[in-house]
């Protein structure tokens, strides 16, 4: 069984520890950042983003379990900037070990539930152009693409 449980202040800073990170390395293999900038420019986007942590308004952190006890991924969402009415996933990730066993469709399955369930008419999210597999779990859970940011070398 899946389920979605508010996450704990033990697993929140773990997360972040994890996330400033992991944030930094896709924003330069996406060539958005440099690998100079990265590290600083991701703290400074959380930092704004939860300027309160866990405890910061309007945002809402989940820990993925399985079978009541193992926590195989996590989720935030909050409130759109541009739309209140919108819940917009700043974050998902399934652990690698769990991933390609529709975990992350039941999860999205069970976040829409929470979001609808808190009033939100609609939920997004952003997704790398590179990260296919993630944009084909995503068009399967009924996602459409809104907005498509491109970029050329030079």
């Amino acid at each position: 069984m899946l389920k979605i449980m508010p996450m704990s202040p033990n697993h929140f800073q773990k997360y972040m520890d994890f996330a400033v990170n992991e944030y930094a390395t896709e924003k330069i293999a996406a060539g958005t950042w440099t690998a100079e900038t990265a590290q600083k420019n991701s703290q400074l986007t959380y930092d704004r983003l939860l300027p309160n942590g866990l405890a910061t308004p309007d945002n809402f952190f989940y820990s993925i379990i399985f079978k009541n006890s193992e926590i195989i991924g996590y989720i935030w969402f909050g409130t759109d900037n541009e739309n209140a009415s919108t819940a917009f996933i700043f974050d998902f990730e399934i652990y690698k070990t769990y991933q390609n066993s529709g975990f992350g469709s039941k999860t999205l399955e069970l976040v829409s539930n929470e979001a609808k369930n808190m009033g939100f008419t609609s939920l997004g999210l952003h997704v790398f152009g590179s990260n296919s597999r993630a944009i084909h779990v995503y068009q399967k859970s009924g996602f459409n693409i809104t907005d498509i940011k491109m970029q050329k070398q030079l």
